[in-house]
């Protein structure tokens, strides 16, 4: 029976390996008018008709943000293979203002419970972001862990770990003769660990120590697995600290690691790993560790949507899951009360990224939609005229900080009431001055501009108060007004409840 045999490579954008133009350098590899990253490598894969494991590194998205991330992620997916997740962890660290007594870079193996669990959450649900779908297997950068990874890992819902080497990791964990060779176990909590046989750059290395660490694999594994971990940038060369070239010989090992890898093994994904795997746990022989100390009288401040901690800067936003505040405050408001939309036909006025994550995320259906020709949303259409949508035929109804962009905000709350069913529930917020009256903005054009305004009708029309709100949204339906509170700024806001009447006329 084959060996089976995991091809992986790390996508990263790190700054300190190329001198500018990080993500165009070291995941797309582009150099002297070429193209050497992971377009050139899934071409090499192709010729020889393998399936790798991408692991994206998601510290990427707070250094160089999430576009070009997620374009490269969706090519890869796009190219057949399996995409997984990747965290430098001391990315995170230094842009979300964490300060601690670190031993070099904080990895993930010096940072505490809650860092991890942070981190991991960060990971996850980023991931699900760019993809849309959620990421099976997950690898520090560095392959730095500890016991708060594994356990955070499987908190929040990855299925594998890739990290531990026998002789790398030798100092913080032994498991027992059963996997005393490298081989993959189960951690107790369930996750499977998917050792790494060969790293961090097998195509820098003479070739005979490939076929070094393969024997190996063939004379010591009792559970024949080879897992091997090049980069984004494996076919690039350095100059000094920089990848700065392509390297033919490096194009060449590639080739023909492949090549041996096709003929001996059964070259597999992670996930089609796990999927046709079932494996006993381990026994651990030690397990040490343990975290550095943060500094005292920092003020690290708690996202409550996806568990972030962070110094708050000169914005609301969360650098984890880029949540604002009235985003906490709608999902403050939901811990607290049943979500109305769970389980629910939804429709919703330009739901972004988080609100479909954190609010919307147990409904049945969401229909997305604005007024703007949007790539988020399935459709565009005018909240003033939803003639689209039939009477009665959703469940629910959500416009965060919509209305005041609206020209005639009664019209709309019409036509939600139309759309929606007896005892649906329409959630709304809006920016309010308490103990004042609405009035008419001096500057419509003061937050979209003049060309969604003349091409949409966008604009900033009204600052309500908040007794001429609930007024106007009490002609219309059965208005519930919650208090929502933001732990990050320590503000708390209205949340509107809206629901329609059982009883129609």
């Amino acid at each position: 029976m084959k060996p089976i045999s995991f091809l992986s490579f790390d996508v990263e954008a790190l700054p300190g390996r190329a001198e500018k133009d990080h993500v165009d350098r070291l995941m797309w590899g582009k150099v002297d008018g070429g193209e050497y990253g992971v377009r050139k490598i899934c071409e090499i894969l192709h010729d020889y008709n393998l399936k790798a494991n991408f692991l994206i590194d998601l510290s990427a998205c707070a250094l160089h943000g999430d576009k070009p991330v997620a374009e490269v992620g969706k090519y890869i997916l796009g190219e057949g293979h399996e995409l997984h997740t990747h965290l430098h962890s001391e990315w995170l660290v230094r842009t979300w203002g964490i300060k601690g007594v670190f031993n070099g870079p904080p990895g993930l193996d010096q940072l505490d419970e809650d860092l991890n669990l942070s981190f991991l959450q960060y990971s996850y649900l980023k991931f699900f972001q760019l993809f849309g779908r959620t990421p099976d297997v997950f690898r520090g950068g560095g392959f730095t862990f500890n016991g708060h990874t594994v356990k955070a890992a499987g908190e929040v819902g990855f299925r594998g770990l890739s990290n531990f080497n026998t002789h790398r990791h030798e100092q913080m964990l032994a498991v027992g003769q059963d996997s005393a060779n490298n081989e993959p176990f189960r951690w107790d909590n369930g996750l499977v660990e998917l050792p790494v046989d060969f790293s961090p750059e097998p195509l820098s290395f003479d070739i005979n120590k490939y076929f070094g660490w393969f024997d190996r694999v063939q004379d010591r594994k009792k559970i024949k697995t080879f897992n091997l971990t090049m980069h984004s940038w494996s076919l690039l060369k350095k100059t000094g600290n920089f990848f700065d070239a392509f390297s033919p010989a490096h194009e060449d090992r590639l080739r023909y690691i492949c090549e041996h890898l096709s003929e001996h093994t059964e070259v597999m994904g992670y996930s089609e790993y796990l999927d046709a795997t079932v494996l006993p746990p381990v026994s651990l022989e030690y397990f040490k560790y343990e975290a550095a100390a943060l500094n005292a009288g920092q003020n690290l401040v708690a996202c409550n949507i996806c568990r972030a901690r962070f110094t708050l800067g000169n914005n609301d936003v969360c650098p984890g899951c880029g949540g604002r505040a009235r985003h906490r405050q709608v999902v403050d408001v939901l811990n607290t009360a049943s979500n109305p939309f769970t389980g629910q036909r939804v429709l919703a006025c330009f739901a972004n990224t988080v609100e479909k994550n954190s609010i919307l995320g147990t409904a049945k259906e969401v229909l997305n939609f604005d007024v703007r020709p949007l790539q988020e949303v399935d459709f565009q259409m005018d909240i003033q005229n939803m003639e689209a949508i039939e009477d009665e035929s959703f469940d629910g109804f959500i416009a965060l900080h919509v209305l005041n962009h609206v020209k005639d905000d009664r019209a709309a709350l019409r036509e939600i009431l139309r759309v929606l069913r007896p005892g649906g529930v329409a959630l709304l917020t809006v920016p309010y001055r308490a103990g004042e009256r609405t009035m008419d903005t001096s500057d419509i054009l003061e937050h979209y501009g003049a060309e969604n305004y003349e091409k949409y009708g966008v604009a900033s029309y009204r600052r309500y108060g908040l007794g001429d709100v609930a007024e106007m949204f009490s002609e219309f339906f059965d208005l519930r007004i919650v208090n929502g509170f933001d732990p990050v700024t320590n503000t708390s806001m209205k949340v509107f409840m809206l629901s329609k009447s059982l009883i129609t006329s």
